[in-house]
C-alpha cells in the first residue's frame, strides 16, 4: 500500500516528466526549428491546390509514402492543414508525448508504477534517436512505437492474437522500424500452437500487403527491404561496429559536447534538471527492490533480446546505424528497448543488497541530471542548426543583391563536415543543408526567389554557374 507521500512523488515526477518533453517541443516550434527532410515537406504546403482527398490520395502514391500509408495519412492530413498556417505543421512533434502516454500505459499493466515512472522519464531524455524527439515528420517512428506496444498489450493483457496481428502491421505500415521484433512478440506467446498461428497470421498479413496490396492500391508502390543485403557479410560485420561505436564511444562523446554548451542552460533548465533528479531519487528511495526481483529479470532477458534484434533492420535496408544527423532518425525501437535493458539492470543491481540499493538510487539520481543536460543540449543545437541554415541563406540574398543575379544556380561550400563535426555548438552533428530539396524552403524564408534562383550545397553538386564560399 503505497503512503500519501509516497503517491505524491509518483504523481511529481509524473507531471515534471511531461512538463520537460512538452517544454522542449515548445522551444523548438516558438524558435521555428525546421531542418532536413522536414523542409521539404513544410515547402510543399505552399503549392497545395488540391482539395483534401486528392491531396492525400496523391501523397500516399508517392514512393516514399506507399510503403507507410498508416503515418503516411496522418502526415498528409497535417501537411495539407498547414498550408493554411505553416504553425500546424508542427502538430508532428506531438507525437513524441503521445507515444510516452501509450508507453506508460501499457508498461503499468506489467511493472511497478515506479519503475514505469523512471523509465519513460530516462526514455524522453535520451539521446539515442533524437530526430525522433524533435522532427515532425518522424511522427512516423513514434506511431509505429504506440501500435508496437498496443500489439504487445493485446498478447499480455487481452490475450487477443488477430487484433495484436493487426496492430503490429500498422506499426510496420508506420515506419518499419519494429519488423524484427516480431520475434520478441512471438516470445512472449505461452503456447507452441499459438506461436505457430501468430507467426503464420502476422506474416500473412504483412507479405500481403508489401507484395500484393500495396502495388494495386499505389502506381508508385517502392518496397524500401534490400533482402539481398542480408548476404553482404562485409556490410554485416560493419553494422556490428557501427552499432559498438554507437554505444562505447559516439554516446559518451555526446554527454562530453553537450557539457561544453552548459552556458546555453538557462535558469528554467536547470531548475526542472534538479526537481526531476530529486523526483527520481523520492520515488526510488522507498520501492522494494526485492519484491520484484524475478520480474525485472525477466523484462532484463526480454529487452536485451529486443535490444539485439532492433538492430535487425539494419540488415534489410540500406541504412546504417549511426548516433548522427538525421541519421538516427531509424533507432526508434533501439531507444525503446535499451532504455529498458538498463532501468532493468540497474534495479536488478539495487535488489542484491542494501549498499547496492542505496548507490543505484544515487546513479539514477546523478543520470537523470546528467541526460536532461545533454536533452537539453542536443535540443539547443537542434535550434543552432535551424539558425545555422537561415545564416547562410542570408549570406547568399546578399550575394545576390549585391552581384545583381536574377536568375541561375549557385553552389554554396562551407564545409558541412567540419562545421557539423568541430563546432561546438552541436552535439551529433545536428543536420545542416545538405540535400537539394532542403533549399526551396530556405530560399523563401529568406527572401530569395526560389523559382528562378536553385541553391545547392557544393558537395552534392558543384556544376553551378555561380559559387559562393563562406567561411565559418
Amino acid at each position: 500500500m503505497k503512503t500519501f507521500h509516497h503517491r505524491a512523488s509518483l504523481i511529481f515526477l509524473f507531471f515534471l516528466t511531461f512538463f520537460y518533453i512538452l517544454y522542449s517541443l515548445y522551444s523548438i516550434y516558438s524558435s521555428n526549428a525546421i531542418i532536413a527532410d522536414d523542409l521539404s515537406f513544410i515547402y510543399s504546403t505552399k503549392s497545395i491546390n488540391q482539395n483534401y482527398l486528392d491531396f492525400t490520395t496523391s501523397f500516399l502514391n508517392s514512393g516514399s509514402m506507399s510503403a507507410r500509408p498508416v503515418s503516411g495519412f496522418i502526415t498528409a492530413s497535417i501537411i495539407y492543414l498547414a498550408k493554411y498556417d505553416d504553425s500546424i505543421y508542427f502538430l508532428g512533434l506531438l507525437f513524441f508525448p503521445l507515444s510516452v502516454l501509450v508507453i506508460y500505459f501499457v508498461l503499468r499493466k506489467i511493472l511497478p508504477e515506479e519503475i514505469v515512472c523512471v523509465f519513460i522519464l530516462f526514455y524522453a531524455i535520451s539521446i539515442i534517436g533524437t530526430s525522433v524527439q524533435f522532427s515532425p515528420i518522424m511522427l512516423n517512428s513514434n506511431i509505429a512505437t504506440i501500435f508496437y506496444l498496443l500489439s504487445i498489450y493485446c498478447i499480455i493483457r487481452k490475450k487477443n492474437l488477430i487484433i495484436s496481428a493487426v496492430l503490429f502491421l500498422f506499426s510496420i505500415l508506420s515506419y518499419e522500424i519494429f519488423l524484427p521484433a516480431i520475434l520478441l512478440n512471438i516470445l512472449i506467446i505461452k503456447e507452441t500452437k499459438q506461436k505457430i498461428i501468430y507467426a503464420i497470421m502476422t506474416f500473412t498479413l504483412v507479405l500481403l500487403y508489401r507484395k500484393y496490396i500495396q502495388s494495386y492500391l499505389f502506381t508508385n508502390s517502392y518496397q524500401r527491404d534490400t533482402v539481398s543485403n542480408v548476404f553482404d557479410v562485409h556490410r554485416n560485420l560493419n553494422i556490428i561496429l557501427w552499432s559498438g561505436k554507437i554505444f562505447m564511444r559516439d554516446y559518451f562523446i555526446a554527454i562530453y559536447k553537450s557539457f561544453g554548451n552548459l552556458k546555453k542552460v538557462n535558469v528554467l533548465e536547470w531548475i526542472t534538471a534538479l526537481m526531476i533528479s530529486y523526483g527520481v531519487f523520492r520515488v526510488l528511495r522507498s520501492f522494494n527492490y526485492t519484491l520484484h526481483l524475478q520480474t525485472m529479470k525477466k523484462i532484463a532477458k526480454f529487452s536485451l533480446f529486443g535490444f539485439i534484434i532492433s538492430f535487425g533492420i539494419f540488415v534489410f535496408s540500406t541504412y546504417k546505424p549511426s548516433l548522427f544527423g538525421f541519421e538516427n532518425r531509424n533507432l526508434g525501437a533501439i531507444r525503446l528497448f535499451f532504455t529498458l535493458l538498463i532501468v532493468s539492470i540497474l534495479i536488478i543491481t539495487a535488489g542484491k543488497n542494501r549498499w547496492n540499493k542505496n548507490v543505484v538510487i544515487g546513479m539514477f539520481s546523478v543520470s537523470s541530471f546528467i541526460l536532461i543536460l545533454t536533452n537539453v543540449g542536443v535540443k539547443n543545437a537542434w535550434i543552432f542548426a535551424n539558425d545555422f541554415n537561415n545564416r547562410v541563406f542570408k549570406i547568399i540574398k546578399v550575394e545576390i543583391d549585391k552581384n545583381k543575379i536574377e536568375k541561375g544556380d549557385i553552389c554554396v561550400d562551407f564545409d558541412t563536415h567540419n562545421v557539423t563535426k568541430n563546432n561546438p555548438n552541436f552535439v551529433l552533428r545536428e543536420p545542416v543543408f545538405f540535400n537539394n530539396w532542403e533549399s526551396r524552403e530556405l530560399s523563401s524564408r529568406n527572401g530569395i526567389d526560389e523559382k528562378k534562383i536553385k541553391i545547392y550545397n557544393s558537395e552534392r553538386y558543384n556544376g553551378c554557374q555561380y559559387k559562393i564560399f563562406i567561411k565559418n
